[in-house]
């Protein structure tokens, strides 16, 4: 009986290229998700500060609705780490996928992983070499490295709220 798995080099060849390929569109998709996320953050900020300069309401109100709004800023905001931290997973799943594609075939792959979380593109034939795949982890190093600030201003700006 015929095994109805990829099992040639260039099934297999195709096989990873297909899983980078859909990886790129779960990556976009989650970053259109956090950028949504991130919308809404915004969108539940502008309200608080309004909220913070009606007088008219009583102090009592404007406590609970502020408690209202800060915690789902909170949350979407927890979120929209949690999704560019992902979407930093999936770019490391692909680089890791291309360099295995390169180690076991020395593979040419139609793929780049451009380094900007909001563009990926499509461009012909890109080999990747030691520099690039070291210029590779540089820049996950700083997305990572980014993520990380970003979370410390979160944190900070929560303390000030905390502290108003």
């Amino acid at each position: 009986m015929a095994c109805s798995v990829p099992h040639n080099d260039d099934e297999i060849q195709a096989l990873v290229q297909k899983q980078i390929d859909e990886d790129m569109v779960h990556q976009k998709a989650i970053l259109n998700l956090a950028l949504q996320f991130d919308n809404a953050c915004t969108a539940k900020g502008d309200l608080r500060k309004a909220y913070e300069k009606c007088n008219h309401i009583p102090q009592e109100s404007r406590a609970l609705i502020d408690t209202f709004l800060k915690e789902g800023y909170d949350k979407d905001y927890e979120l929209n780490l949690s999704m560019y931290a992902k979407v930093a997973k999936i770019k490391k799943l692909m680089n890791a996928k291309l360099v295995w594609l390169k180690e076991k075939y020395n593979y040419r792959s139609q793929t780049h992983i451009c380094c900007s979380s909001s563009h990926t593109h499509e461009i012909g034939d890109v080999y990747l070499n030691d520099k690039e795949l070291h210029l590779l982890h540089l820049d996950e190093e700083a997305l990572r490295e980014t993520l990380e600030e970003q979370a410390m201003d979160g944190k900070a700006r929560e303390e000030k709220i905390r502290q108003k």
